[in-house]
């Protein structure tokens, strides 16, 4: 009994100290995100060029345990509704909505059927990324080879306005609205900065002098996960960007739109390049912080 019990110990440890899980076999996962209802997994797979119009893209769906996989959930095959390269991805009440190059589409997450699409290349899009909703249900959709940052409104017939133009975007990549002041959370691509927008449009740099940042998400405690795409690493920064930034993962293979889950305090970042997805749960992350080094001082 004793044995038993000193097993169950080393494996609840090991179980929490580590990686809660690492998947692979996906097709260019570039988002990855949690429904906060039941605790299952979504993940976008481009699955070829980042703008081809081929309709081999589709999401997949995990098990809460992070046990079973459904790799085509919605398209990929025959028969089903058509995404080309799906990127940014957002669990919405009961649907989920992806942006696919020019185009947001949204499906119901429990029927996988085909609801809404809303066309934004009358509007300017080509290179739709990532995917937020404020507390209102709007939804913000970044264009990263535009410099531009779309509003769509659900409740006024998805209408389509442009909330923020500018070269200061600098490739707008991942967004996040930030809890406490409501604004919207920005990091850039080409610019290699970390902006947030007031509400009177006014952008303010929070971070500068990085490289290619592509997902951005916070915790409950209000540290900043922020994804380093070419150079394979994870930073982290206290609150909610303006504290000192911290590497806690590197030696990554291309971490894109990375989320956390605040219902299981878990980080979710997806390998575009190396075909797989890791989550890690609290305990793995504060081991990482513990040996952190600052990298960048305060902008």
């Amino acid at each position: 009994m004793k044995k038993l019990l000193v097993f169950l110990v080393l494996f609840l440890f090991v179980q929490t100290a580590s990686q809660a899980f690492t998947l692979s076999s996906f097709d260019n996962p570039e988002s990855m995100a949690c429904d906060p209802k039941d605790g299952s997994y979504y993940v976008s797979n481009v699955n070829g060029n980042l703008t081809d119009k081929k309709g081999t893209g589709y999401l997949s769906k995990i098990s809460a345990s992070g046990a079973i996989v459904i790799q085509r959930f919605i398209g990929g095959t025959k028969g089903t509704a058509v995404l080309d390269a799906p990127k940014g991805l957002l669990v919405a009440g009961n649907t989920l909505c992806v942006t696919d190059i020019d185009t947001v589409k949204i499906f119901d997450k429990r029927s996988k059927k085909f609801l809404v699409s809303v066309d934004l290349a009358p509007h300017g899009a080509k290179f739709l990324n990532d995917i937020v909703a404020d507390k209102a249900g709007a939804l913000y959709v970044s264009d990263t080879r535009v410099d531009r940052i779309f509003k769509i409104d659900p409740k006024r017939n998805y209408e389509v306005t442009v909330f923020a133009d500018s070269p200061e975007l600098g490739g707008p990549n991942g967004l996040i609205f930030n809890p406490k002041s409501r604004n919207l959370m920005v990091v850039t691509w080409k610019t290699g900065q970390i902006l947030e927008i007031a509400h009177d449009g006014k952008i303010h740099t929070l971070k500068k002098g990085l490289s290619t940042l592509d997902g951005i998400d916070f915790d409950k405690k209000g540290n900043l996960y922020v994804s380093n795409f070419d150079k394979g690493e994870i930073y982290r920064i206290p609150r909610l960007g303006r504290g000192t930034l911290s590497t806690i993962l590197s030696g990554l293979t291309s971490p894109a739109d990375l989320s956390y889950s605040r219902e299981k305090e878990e980080l979710l970042v997806p390998s575009l390049n190396g075909g797989k997805v890791w989550v890690y749960d609290k305990r793995s992350l504060e081991a990482k912080v513990l040996k952190n080094r600052p990298l960048k001082k305060d902008a």
